[in-house]
């Protein structure tokens, strides 16, 4: 009988998280998570509004402490190593752990190829010998490049929503990371555009480790290995996703899963 902590997941952890806490100001939205994001998978986070997921995915890379008034406890390790370490420069952190957000935010001043070499040039780690290189692989990686190759001068904010999107996965992508956080990456996207969106995610999963925050049970269904359960700051239930929303162990769980709240 799975129990409602699957200890250990099938693969070796990416980021193990124990007991992380986050707070906004005196308010506390996360009460002690413990969740391992396996290596080479895709990790779905699902909860209602306000359950604390978003707010997670932002500790894996740091990004929650730049909201003023925002602190963190517990640990956090990547590969075995604390990210929350003195040592640890949060501007590289994130160039091995990148974010793509709810909303595409492409540079609205840049062309599609300067968007695609923001991030290097933020971390001082751009190769000029290798620019046309990098941009061509990172629109591939991100199945934009034949619909942008014969207009990269042009502004990147000119493209379409679900372009955009992909905009932003290639600027993620071209800094060479280890991991991918998507938070709702789809939410703002027409079907069409989500469609793709989720079959990128499959091609990239057997070179990126993945965890995406979906308000979406379906798409949670259609691209994760595991799921995560969320509600109210806590992590209710975690496991391999076809037994989360087949046979969960919690009755919370069921009842979020087949509408009953949410």
């Amino acid at each position: 009988m799975p129990t409602t902590r699957e200890r250990e997941p099938a693969r070796p952890a990416k980021f193990s998280a124990r007991g992380v806490m986050a707070f906004f100001g005196d308010k506390r939205v996360l009460h002690g998570i413990d969740l391992d994001i396996p290596a080479g998978e895709v990790t779905a986070i699902i909860g209602p509004s306000g359950c604390g997921k978003s707010t997670f995915i932002r500790c894996l890379n740091r990004m929650h402490e730049l909201i003023p008034g925002a602190r963190f406890e517990g640990t956090i390790e990547l590969d075995g190593s604390s990210i929350y370490g003195r040592e640890i420069d949060p501007v590289l952190l994130r160039r091995r752990a990148g974010m793509v957000f709810q909303k595409p935010n492409p540079f609205p001043t840049m062309s599609i190829r300067d968007n695609v070499l923001a991030g290097l040039r933020l971390t001082g780690s751009l190769d000029k010998t290798r620019a046309e290189e990098v941009v061509e692989f990172a629109l591939k990686s991100s199945a934009l490049w034949d619909e942008v190759k014969d207009r990269l001068k042009q502004p990147g904010i000119g493209l379409s929503g679900g372009q955009q999107q992909r905009l932003c996965i290639a600027r993620a992508l071209a800094v060479e990371p280890e991991v991918l956080l998507m938070d709702e990456p789809c939410s703002s996207l027409d079907p069409v555009a989500t469609a793709r969106i989720e079959d990128l995610i499959h091609e990239l999963k057997s070179r990126y480790t993945i965890a995406i925050v979906t308000h979406n049970m379906q798409q949670a269904a259609r691209v994760s290995g595991r799921t995560a359960f969320f509600l109210q700051g806590e992590l209710v239930e975690v496991g391999a996703t076809d037994r989360i929303f087949t046979a969960p162990t919690d009755s919370r769980t069921e009842d979020y899963i087949t509408g009953k709240f949410g």
